[in-house]
């Protein structure tokens, strides 16, 4: 097998996977755009864990400086075997977003901040993002004391000049894709479920009493997460409205996150049952109903539910699929594919007996291109699902299926928790 490994901006080959301004003249060298190398191997990974973003080849029949095995940026490469691209693979081209939920502080050490000097500690404020080129919550060494530590993928954000940090955990959240991936979410998390077509307010009032900029339309079926719910203070009740606080800055809506909503038009669950109203005692049980965000698909005359499950009493829903309805499948083709996934995935979660945290399943052509997809992707045809197991990394999971699995098998160095699984060609990656 012939492995290529083209340069595709000018870049640096580096003896260690660090920032070039942290190694010194002998420790790197320039290479131009458009250069190409016959390699032995590359990887991007170890038993270590990922290097920071770079990946690591072994050059055949050639030397630079008299040494074969350098380190590279992984984003200024491409790596082709017999003509066909292996790296990056397809679903690597997608980055993490560092989302901070509380007014914190960066540090270059994961310890409490009054123990650092200035210089190795940044202040930021809630609502700021960042787009990271990898992160981590533990290494071989054990965990990171509650933190999460980041490489910043865009120089533009560096902060004093350097791209790694460390941020507790508690203050901040990894989203991919739109989903949370780390920390993992509480089971106990509060979810506000929309029952019907309704508006949001900042006050608890009539909504025709509201001017436009305190009220805000919501859907029947849409789920919002919460940090916290109350329907009475010290004053009293909310006038039957439940106040809710969301819990991630990132779904805060029209900047504000606290909210009033009927609540004749919504309910407060936990795992899925109902906490707020309560529920009224019923003389018998009610039939089989979905109370989710309703649907159709196309070439089916049934009305779907974002709460229904892909396969009957499954653990799998067409909301996880369609993300909450709003990726509708094109074709009929893509709605079969999606339950022939969801069969395997029942499978699966049966034998590793966890439940499995869906993040990005079905993507139309225009989702996938501004999430940076590749262009023959297998989300686009309804044949893909990232997921992530909480308490499990992505390799765990991706080896107690790899006997079995039919189809391609993928893990990345710069999501750990993810592991990416379709009913495409059987093939591999990130191992």
């Amino acid at each position: 097998m012939v492995q290529i490994l083209t340069i595709v901006q000018n870049t640096l080959f580096k003896l260690r996977p660090e920032q070039a301004s942290q190694l010194g003249d002998r420790e790197k060298y320039a290479v131009s755009a458009g250069t190409t190398f016959e390699l032995h191997s590359y990887a991007y990974a170890d038993v270590n864990g990922d290097f920071n973003g770079h990946i690591r080849v072994a050059l055949r029949n050639q030397t630079l400086n008299g040494l074969n095995t350098w380190f590279v940026y992984g984003k200024h490469i491409t790596v082709e075997a017999n003509g066909e691209v292996v790296y990056p693979h397809e679903e690597q081209v997608s980055n993490p977003i560092l989302w901070i939920n509380a007014n914190t502080v960066l540090k270059r050490r994961p310890i409490q901040s009054s123990l650092l000097p200035d210089s190795a500690k940044f202040s930021v404020r809630s609502g700021r993002s960042f787009e990271l080129q990898s992160y981590a919550f533990e290494d071989e060494r054990g965990d990171f004391d509650a933190h999460i530590r980041f490489a910043l993928l865009h120089p533009s954000d560096f902060i004093n000049g350097l791209n790694t940090w460390f941020v507790y955990d508690r203050h901040a959240y990894v989203e991919f894709d739109g989903r949370i991936v780390y920390p993992p979410e509480d089971p106990n998390l509060p979810i506000l479920r929309i029952t019907q077509d309704t508006v949001l307010k900042r006050r608890p009032l009539a909504a025709n009493s509201l001017p436009p900029s305190e009220q805000v339309s919501i859907t029947q079926g849409t789920l919002l997460r919460l940090q916290s719910y109350a329907y009475a203070d010290a004053s009293g009740s909310f006038n039957r409205h439940i106040k809710f606080t969301l819990r991630y800055v990132s779904e805060e809506i029209n900047g504000f996150n606290t909210w009033f909503v009927y609540d004749g038009h919504a309910r407060v669950e936990i795992q899925g049952r109902v906490v707020y109203p309560p529920p009224q005692p019923s003389p018998s049980p009610p039939p089989p109903s979905y109370v989710g965000r309703p649907f159709r698909l196309p070439g089916f005359s049934s009305t779907f539910y974002t709460d229904q499950p892909i396969i009957p009493n499954g653990n799998f829903t067409w909301g996880e699929a369609t993300k909450n309805a709003t990726r509708i499948p094109e074709t009929r083709a893509i709605t079969e594919n999606i339950v022939e996934l969801a069969r395997l995935l029942e499978r699966a979660r049966s034998q590793i007996g966890r439940p499995f945290v869906v993040n990005s399943w079905y993507r139309p052509p225009a989702v996938n291109s501004a999430v940076g997809g590749a262009s023959r992707s297998q989300h686009l045809f309804g044949k893909a699902v990232d997921i992530v197991v909480p308490g499990l990394s992505g390799r765990t999971v991706a080896n107690s299926l790899m006997a079995w699995w039919p189809g391609g098998m993928g893990i990345y160095s710069n999501l750990p928790s993810v592991v990416h699984l379709d009913t495409g060609r059987k093939r591999y990656w990130g191992f």
